[in-house]
């Protein structure tokens, strides 16, 4: 993988054991038509070929052919200089190298560039004439040359060509890559890509990509939207509520009213708002209880998810305030009255104000960053005390410890989990509160 931190992040499939979903695939082919094209795109021989046939090509469009001598040593420095560029193409190795490189020009024309300087770019290869892909630069900033490169790089990502390397010779692996490919493609149920193209399992190369958070949220806000619907019926009937699911959903209903809304909003808008902060507060805790469920995963344990909905909390506080107020009084009513004589008030409010315009961001920001690091948390120690068992084995391999230590982490791992669940609902009931208070307190005067 391009990086260790991405195997924290959203992906493209679910994993279970890999004894309850195997890879048997017997060829290249298998697993491209399985999996997508990116398994092979991302193999070592394909992109040794791939960078073969785009230097080949290349040289046709650079002047100098000369210059492309070594390149291929250059691109494979460069992917292992940084573990993000692990598995990156030959030719995203040169966008990139011409990406820097206008950053770094831009950069340095700051200070050195004359103001009249059109072309910065070229101005800093011509202060700097080691600089080895200033070849490249000639190639993208020619119009023509340009086009020829932009053909060549559409070229490659069209699925013709990966046909062209499944049917020569080099896609026939060996046993033990094909071996070594279907152990780790084992235990992972990937998602159905209709309407994105990826990199690799955890990043879109281009299109709208469908995580597994993705779907998960979906699943959530279906089942809110047919337990609502069912508790609707009921209530609309009149009578009293029965059963245990009823009673239930009508106590969850009192309490986010109570509990929530009403002490943070007051009792005066707290059933005008009841709906907004009820289906926020379900949806919240139905997607930190997800994490509960064995190879499922909570959404609320990435940084997507828990911005979405801070940043919607922002954008309705601010809707309904400007709404209410109107836009100067919404600005307005952001800094507290503090009663001030003008002398005063001239040079303190508006630090205040901008202090508090300040405030209202970290405060959105803040919301988002406590619910998932507590949802993320939970999950890191948990893990931490189910590594004890396994490590006391791989360092002593002595049955007593390895025994005594699995006891204690199998005891540990189930008192924290019963801490999550807590914790589920507590999250859930803190995001909703301090939602509901932000909300207030855009619709109220200060």
């Amino acid at each position: 993988m391009a990086s260790d931190i991405l195997h924290i992040k959203d992906s493209f499939y679910f994993e279970v054991p890999k004894a309850l979903w195997k890879s048997e695939r017997d060829s290249a082919d298998g697993l491209a038509k399985s999996y997508g094209a990116w398994v092979i795109r991302n193999d070592e021989d394909y992109q040794n070929w791939e960078a073969a046939q785009i230097i080949t090509d290349l040289k046709s469009i650079v002047k100098d052919p000369k210059a492309l001598d070594g390149i291929e040593a250059k691109w494979k420095e460069w992917q292992h200089a940084k573990p993000i560029r692990h598995n990156r193409p030959f030719d995203q190795f040169l966008a990139d190298e011409m990406t820097n490189l206008q950053a770094t020009a831009q950069k340095w024309a700051k200070k050195n560039a004359s103001p009249d300087t059109t072309d910065v770019v070229q101005a800093y290869i011509t202060e700097n004439p080691n600089y080895e892909y200033d070849w490249m630069y000639k190639v993208v900033s020619d119009r023509t040359s340009n086009k020829a490169w932009r053909d060549l790089r559409g070229k490659f990502d069209k699925e013709n060509v990966l046909e062209e390397y499944l049917e020569s010779p080099r896609a026939d692996w060996s046993e033990a890559k094909m071996a070594a490919y279907n152990k780790s493609l084992s235990g992972k149920i990937f998602i159905p890509q209709p309407f994105a193209i990826l990199r690799n399992a955890y990043e879109v190369q281009s299109g709208f990509g469908v995580t597994r958070y993705m779907l998960i949220e979906v699943a959530v806000a279906l089942i809110c939207l047919l337990l609502f619907k069912w508790l609707a019926g009921r209530i609309a009937t009149g009578q009293p509520p029965k059963g245990k699911i009823w009673n239930l959903l009508e106590s969850f209903v009192a309490f986010v009213r109570n509990g929530v809304v009403v002490p943070a909003m007051g009792e005066h808008d707290a059933d005008k708002y009841m709906p907004f902060f009820w289906t926020l507060f379900m949806f919240v805790l139905g997607c930190n209880l997800m994490g509960m469920i064995p190879w499922v995963g909570a959404p609320t344990s990435v940084l997507a998810t828990v911005g979405g909905l801070a940043s919607m909390v922002f954008l309705i506080g601010m809707t309904l305030g400007v709404k209410k107020f109107g836009v100067a009084g919404y600005l307005k009513n952001l800094s507290p009255s503090l009663g001030l004589p003008i002398y005063l008030a001239i040079p303190i409010v508006p630090l205040v104000w901008v202090i508090e315009a300040a405030s209202l961001l970290i405060k959105h920001v803040i919301l988002a960053v406590r619910l998932l690091g507590n949802m993320v948390a939970g999950h890191l120690v948990l893990l931490g005390f189910m590594g004890i068992g396994f490590g006391v084995h791989a360092v002593s391999m002595n049955s007593m410890n390895w025994g005594f230590a699995a006891v204690i982490s199998i005891f540990a791992a189930t008192l924290l989990s019963v801490l999550e669940l807590f914790v589920a609902f507590l999250q859930a009931y803190i995001f909703t509160f301090l939602a509901a208070m932000f909300i207030g307190n855009a619709t109220h005067h200060h």
